[in-house]
């Protein structure tokens, strides 16, 4: 009918409100399929998160070796503090650390309990808190001091900082 109407066989207006509850049937009709949409139970999960003891299988990192690791990357970021170069990556990270990026990704995930981002994010909140309490750094912007922690977007910043804060940087600021 569309085809014919386009091709000026049959008066478009005459057509119009046929083709229109036409199209409107042929949608519901498709919407009320049970076969293509069906009702998933509440309990069904998709679980894309690999179990740690399948994820790392094949490591050949000893209960020492992630214990040593452990220490440098603890003792890396005090005194190094890696996490204020907002273009840090795990790659670059592990060659500063003399580890391969499997295995600083390994102990991140089975020590820390956190993947490196989370990790990274982590050390920048806590570097950000600091510098909002700090006098000398009254007269900056939240988000000049997102920056300075590390951050390079202030929509990360605020998630980062609500979830492990638990408040909104600007309300952490004005308390005492």
């Amino acid at each position: 009918m569309w085809i014919l109407d386009n091709a000026g066989l049959i008066n478009g207006t005459v057509m119009a409100i046929p083709l229109l509850l036409f199209s409107y049937w042929l949608g519901q009709h498709a919407i009320n399929q049970k076969d293509i949409y069906y009702n998933v139970s509440k309990d069904f999960k998709i679980d894309s998160v690999m179990p740690e003891q399948n994820r790392y299988r094949n490591s050949k990192l000893t209960e020492a070796n992630k214990r040593g690791y452990v220490a440098s990357i603890e003792e890396f970021m005090s005194t190094e503090k890696p996490y204020l170069n907002n273009e840090l990556t795990l790659t670059s990270m592990a060659n500063k650390l003399d580890l391969k990026p499997i295995h600083l990704s390994q102990v991140l995930n089975e020590e820390f309990k956190e993947n490196f981002y989370a990790f990274i994010n982590r050390y920048r909140i806590i570097e950000s808190q600091r510098l909002l309490k700090d006098i000398r750094y009254r007269n900056y912007s939240i988000q000049a001091i997102a920056f300075e922690a590390g951050f390079n977007s202030m929509s990360t910043f605020n998630k980062a900082f609500k979830e492990i804060v638990g408040k909104a940087p600007s309300i952490y600021q004005k308390e005492d």
